[in-house]
């Protein structure tokens, strides 16, 4: 997930811009990357050390391959990156806060120089995201804080491969390194939706064509069945988030859309639940449905979903050539956040 941290840096570095920096956030930014840069050790160092689990050799081995492969197969920046490794005891690398008013579906932004607005402010305690969420509570908004296993600093650093990223599983693996990896490609600032969207198309399909180029082995139907997953989660929150658009437009009585919201909440709750039974990977989202699910949390899963159709028409329209591809998807970088949105929702729906 892209982060502030180009700007966190230049306000560290420059001392007539530091003055116009909210001090204690950027410090704890500058402090908590600083940390995790400090800890990190070259993959082939941990490799050769005989005390490493082998677990843990297998998954760094295979993030080696998979991130070389990424950088020859799929046109993704792969050098200097990933090639190191921080031992974490904790299981998110930095937790976001996200928030939004309780009776709109529109985001609250965070914006700065060079990276312009985006939908989520990062921390790398804990303790601070909640507290920052709790201000932001207190002021009326909806509020969540979500733990993030990996950041990107969009090529200005090495980043690390951490703890919470080699415990995922293969497939989740190479789907998180080759995102991560397309936020290096391509960042187009004050875009969130098109950022987090287009990465999430090329991880996922960058992770299937990696398992069938190398022939690593993966259980029968294993796509199949995660595609059948994702796509019932997501109709789950599609739905949701039409029936409180719906609510929001049609009352401005609080006590009646509280009361309307709560039973829209639930009732999302309940189809989880039942479809969990149809669909047991489902359950794998059991912690998402136990969250408020209010209109912040919301939010997240239409950022890094909604563009996700029409980049994989674009993909198909190219005939699945990644060179192809990525210039199609520099000249939609090109527009302005108008035409842009437009011309995603004219392929989303072609």
């Amino acid at each position: 997930m892209p982060t502030l941290f180009r700007f966190s840096l230049l306000c560290f570095w420059l001392p007539w811009v530091l003055a116009g920096c909210q001090l204690g956030y950027y410090s704890q930014a500058i402090g908590g990357h600083w940390s995790l840069m400090g800890e990190r050790e070259p993959v082939e160092q941990v490799l050769a050390d005989p005390e490493t689990p082998q677990s843990l050799v297998e998954k760094l081995q295979f993030s080696q391959q998979l991130v070389s492969w990424a950088g020859i197969h799929l046109g993704l920046p792969a050098d200097d990156v990933y090639h190191q490794y921080v031992a974490l005891e904790q299981d998110a690398v930095v937790w976001n806060v996200l928030a939004a008013p309780p009776w709109s579906l529109t985001q609250k932004t965070w914006c700065y120089p060079l990276v312009g607005c985006v939908s989520y402010r990062g921390f790398f305690q804990r303790q601070r995201a909640e507290k920052a969420a709790a201000k932001l509570q207190a002021d009326g908004m909806d509020t969540w804080v979500g733990g993030a296993i990996a950041y990107s600093t969009l090529g200005w650093f090495a980043d690390p491969l951490t703890t919470p990223m080699i415990q995922r599983s293969k497939p989740s693996l190479a789907e998180l390194l080759i995102h991560e990896l397309a936020h290096r490609k391509l960042y187009i600032k004050g875009d969130t939706r098109f950022n987090e969207s287009l990465a999430t198309m090329v991880g996922r399909e960058g992770a299937k064509q990696y398992f069938l180029a190398t022939g690593e082995p993966l259980p029968n139907g294993y796509w199949d069945r995660r595609e059948q997953v994702e796509d019932a989660f997501l109709s789950i929150i599609a739905d949701t988030r039409k029936a409180l658009a719906r609510l929001y437009e049609s009352t401005s009585k609080s006590s009646r859309l509280a009361r309307e919201k709560a039973r829209i909440q639930q009732q999302a709750r309940d189809r989880f639940a039942d479809e969990s039974q149809r669909l047991p990977g489902l359950k794998g989202y059991k912690p998402f449905f136990d969250g408020p699910l209010n209109n912040a949390q919301l939010n997240t899963v239409s950022d890094y979903n909604d563009y996700v159709p029409a980049f994989s028409r674009l993909f198909s329209q190219c005939q699945q050539q990644w060179g192809c591809f990525w210039q199609q998807v520099d000249n939609l970088s090109d527009l302005d956040d108008v035409q842009r949105k437009q011309a995603l929702e004219a392929l989303a729906w072609n």
